[in-house]
């Protein structure tokens, strides 16, 4: 299946790189990652260099969703467990802070940013959202558990 910027985005070519290049920071890779980089260094002023093998955007970044969340997976439980609450925290904070960043980038550029609640869920294992919200709490980040999901997957819970 094509993804959908593949299918859909204007993709500009570039000339390769030709002879040094003198620069602040070098960025090796134009997925999204390396083009927020490219951005946040723009915005700073700052003389960089963005390379890439292929084609700007033509790897991970051009199968994603473009989902932005503070929940990758059902992760920080694993993280108290593993790493401690502080650590887990300090995930959390990370991720709140990046999700900010980008609000306030999403203002400066022309995209179709909207805001949607997110679900972590299983399908086999009811104590891992159970633990899952435990953790939440510990965290004081607010979560709801669901029974149903407003997707067609039948899930124990979420």
């Amino acid at each position: 299946m094509e993804s959908l910027w593949q299918g859909t985005a204007e993709r500009r070519e570039f000339a390769a790189l030709d002879g040094d290049k003198k620069c602040d920071v070098l960025i090796i890779g134009g997925g999204l990652a390396g083009l927020l980089c490219a951005r946040a260094l723009t915005d700073a002023g700052a003389q960089y260099v963005l390379i890439e093998s292929g084609r700007i955007c033509s790897g991970t970044t051009k199968n994603t969703t473009a989902k932005i969340t503070l929940q990758h997976g059902l992760i920080y439980d694993k993280l108290i467990r593993k790493y401690g609450v502080n650590f887990a925290r300090g995930y959390l904070e990370a991720n709140k802070e990046a999700l900010s960043a980008y609000k306030r980038l999403c203002v400066k550029v022309e995209c179709d940013y909207k805001e949607c609640e997110a679900a972590v869920y299983t399908v086999r294992d009811m104590r891992r959202i159970e633990r899952e919200l435990v953790a939440y709490d510990r965290l004081a980040y607010f979560a709801d558990f669901v029974g149903e999901l407003p997707i067609p997957v039948d899930i124990l819970g979420g």
